[in-house]
């Protein structure tokens, strides 16, 4: 009864920090919701998640994305998320506080699986809930609330748990172990950022074979064992997986990115300060971070006095699997430091999986995972000793001294040069005109000097706590509130909020219900506002794009198209843009955004064409769209013949759209001769076209025309046909998710029957 009431007092502390850091947002929001309002959740998520719950609402699970890119897919895409459960909070609270209960809900349950794995390591609860708490509110994980990353929060929720299946598997070779980690990882995976599943998973398999090394008896049992838990999580979450998969296949994350984007982001080795000194390079709150890359995936940082305790317990401590877990220290972050190392460039070249991602340095949360772990472990030998040993004690005076010396040390440098260091790097993403500004370099330099005082005076406040534990054991609880509390107000300082109002720009919306019509727009400021404007962008923001509307686009504005990525930067309207239907596009002209009307009329949205020409590749077929006599209302391109083939003619008959929804529409059409029937929306393979009853066709195919869009042969007649968005990983995927589910709760009814039979066996025994 003591264990169990001090688990729940310790999942409640959590909690209760949780709220105390978010209630405002929690229960009177209005129409904030958390994050900084130039990231992801400003730019991305907020349209995104109220498109797909929209639909969802509806009981339309929408696979594709109608108003970005041309069309995309969007379940497929992953960060929808649509069947995390935790993201069906947007079925019945309004988008903003659904936003904001699901980002506390991620932080307090991460918080949580920590506390559990630090329970099952047998650590005293106070010290599992100092290292719940430092893992909820340290930088590698807190900092992405800041950037609206709303799929990456999730994912991480639950590594903490995957370790305790793992370790609880090593320990006891207990069913329900296995499936508890099954469910773990599915819930990973549903979270919507495969790049977080990815890198857990290769931390995982290093701690298991770190630990296999070690003297274990049922070696094959346990390792086999193991192997079933990513293997059953990828079954239980196929639905998502494999349609992810299909749709990684449609889109530019098919091939291999290109090694200058994929090295993009890697974790800078100066930025190893940012353990003790969070803000030596800016917070991007009070200071503008002029570091590299983005701070939210650059700083290591889970207080001065939560590293002192990691410190104690890796140095002091023997726990369980001890190498094992201060290897994958190391091994993780130099995973994170990417191409600062020669490593990167081999995992890019040979190891599956480094070449579809950027930003290595996502792996300093797997670092951060085992040294709020270490911290724990620190915390729970003070607490069972109720000393601290001479050494250590000396070793944080001395780690003071050090500190303050350094401070010192940066006083008295000339510090233009050195932020002039970081922006040769190229990395660094602030203004260059900052790095010329006196008044700027002045608070920089600042800035950085006052964050190693205020690290030197904890570690002299945690040498002053050392000697008073000496004089009165209890002052260690001390240790560890100071700790909680440092990270809490670390943590406080870096939260922001936004107006969701201010996504949808008010002057854009009034334009477009002015101007109705088919067609597509350009609004580089915020091209995923169309999601909830209810509109159409030819561009988006998501790595979903299809490569070969990707490339089509590339090719528009002078880029290479095997060089496109999810960015783009539009300098030109070019005239073949009304292939996808560009009417208006936001540009820059004298120096000043305006609202710019293409010169070139937009394609209708389905229209028939009966000229057309058969051309082998990519290059060829960009080749004639660029000659001055293409007309794409007369002409359409094609990779391979027709069937049947289009007799030139000037009215082949017409054709209309009947019914349409996200992922597909009925189109009927009356032909007096054969043509190619156009649509001006994004081609992948999983589109597919069938009659309906009173078809004159009984076949029909989509072909991807002029390189990026469909074209579907008709022969003459009367037509009525249903084109469909259709990736058969859909279907498959859910039929395996829906068997493996019955297996899994087979496995726990087993386990059920089996513990009851132990627990009657044990009473029999003890009566």
């Amino acid at each position: 009864m003591t264990e169990t009431r001090a688990t729940w007092l310790g999942i409640a502390g959590l909690a209760g920090l949780v709220f105390v850091m978010f209630f405002d947002m929690l229960l009177f929001p209005g129409s904030r919701v958390l994050s900084n309002g130039t990231t992801d959740l400003f730019l991305q998520f907020v349209s995104w998640r109220d498109f797909g719950f929209r639909e969802l609402a509806l009981g339309n699970v929408a696979l594709w994305n109608p108003h970005i890119y041309g069309g995309a897919p969007y379940f497929g895409g992953m960060q929808a998320a649509l069947f995390y459960p935790i993201n069906w909070l947007f079925l019945i609270l309004p988008l903003t506080l659904a936003i904001n209960w699901s980002i506390a809900l991620n932080v307090w349950l991460l918080g949580v699986f920590m506390f559990l794995w630090a329970r099952f390591r047998g650590l005293h609860p106070f010290a599992a809930f100092v290292a719940g708490a430092l893992l909820m509110f340290c930088g590698p994980h807190f900092l992405h609330i800041y950037a609206g990353h709303i799929t990456n929060l999730p994912a991480m929720t639950w590594a903490p748990l995957i370790f305790l299946s793992i370790d609880a598997w090593f320990a006891r070779q207990r069913l329900q172990w296995l499936l508890l980690g099954m469910m773990a990882v599915a819930m990973q995976i549903l979270a919507g950022h495969p790049q977080y599943v990815f890198y857990t998973a290769l931390a995982a398999g290093f701690y298991t074979l770190l630990r296999l090394v070690e003297k274990q008896p049922n070696r094959l049992k346990i390792g086999f064992g193991l192997l079933s838990v990513h293997a059953g999580g990828a079954a239980l979450a196929a639905v998502q997986l494999l349609t992810g998969v299909q749709s990684a296949g449609e889109t530019i994350r098919d091939e291999k990115l290109p090694y200058e984007f994929a090295s993009m982001f890697g974790f800078p080795p100066e930025n190893l300060l940012t353990l003790v000194a969070p803000g030596f390079f800016g917070d991007m709150t009070n200071q503008p971070y002029w570091g590299r890359c983005y701070l939210w995936e650059m700083s290591l940082f889970f207080g001065v006095l939560g590293l002192g305790l990691a410190v104690y317990g890796g140095v002091f401590a023997r726990p369980k699997g001890r190498l094992a877990l201060l290897l994958l220290i190391p091994i993780t972050l130099l995973f994170a430091l990417g191409k600062n190392t020669p490593l990167f460039p081999l995992l890019y070249e040979f190891a599956p999986g480094f070449d579809k991602f950027r930003s290595i340095s996502k792996f300093i949360f797997q670092t951060s995972l085992f040294l709020t772990l270490f911290a724990g472990i620190g915390m729970d030998r003070l607490l069972r000793q109720r000393r601290v040993e001479t050494s250590a004690i000396w070793g944080v005076g001395g780690g003071a001294a050090l500190l303050l010396l350094f401070y010192f040390v940066t006083q008295s440098m000339e510090w233009r040069p050195f932020m002039l260091s970081i922006l040769a790097t190229k990395e660094s993403y602030l203004n260059p005109q900052a790095f010329q500004n006196g008044q700027f370099v002045q608070g920089a330099h600042q800035a950085a000097s006052s964050a190693l005082l205020i690290a030197a005076a904890i570690l002299g406040l945690t040498t002053a706590l050392a000697w008073a534990i000496r004089r009165d054991p209890r002052a260690v609880y001390l240790v560890g509130a100071v700790a909680v509390l440092e990270i809490f107000v670390f943590a406080q300082r870096t939260r922001e909020t936004f107006d969701t109002q201010t996504i949808v720009n008010g002057h854009l919306q009034k334009f477009y219900k002015e101007h109705p019509g088919d067609h597509r727009v350009i609004n580089p400021m915020n091209p995923n506002s169309a999601m909830s404007m209810g509109v159409s962008d030819v561009w988006g923001f998501d790595p979903g794009v299809v490569r070969r509307y990707a490339e089509f686009i590339a090719w528009t504005q002078g880029t290479p198209p095997e060089k496109a990525t999810q960015y783009v930067n539009f300098t030109q309207l070019h005239p073949l843009l009304s292939i996808v239907r560009l009417r208006y596009a936001l540009m820059q002209v004298n120096n000043q955004i305006q609202l710019v009307e293409a010169k070139t009329p937009p394609l209708a949205k389905i229209q028939l064409v009966t000229s057309h020409r058969v051309l082998a590749n990519r290059d060829a077929i960009f080749d004639a769209m660029s000659q001055p006599d293409f007309d794409p209302k007369r002409e359409v391109l094609l990779e391979k013949e027709p069937q049947p083939a289009p007799v030139p003619t000037e009215q082949p008959g017409n054709v209309r759209i009947v019914r349409e929804d996200t992922d597909s529409m009925d189109i009927e059409a009356e032909l007096t001769t054969p043509a190619v029937l156009v649509v001006t929306e994004a081609w992948t393979p999983a589109w597919q076209a069938s009659p309906l009853p009173g078809s004159s066709q009984t076949n029909y195919e989509v072909l991807p025309a002029n390189y990026a869009i469909r074209g579907i042969p008709l022969a003459a007649g009367s037509h009525k046909l249903r084109l469909e968005y259709r990736p058969n990983a859909y279907r498959n995927g859910g039929w395996i998710s829906a068997f493996s589910l019955i297996a899994w709760l087979g496995g726990w009814i087993l386990v059920i029957r089996n513990n009851s039979a132990l627990g009657h066996k044990e009473a029999a025994a003890t009566a």
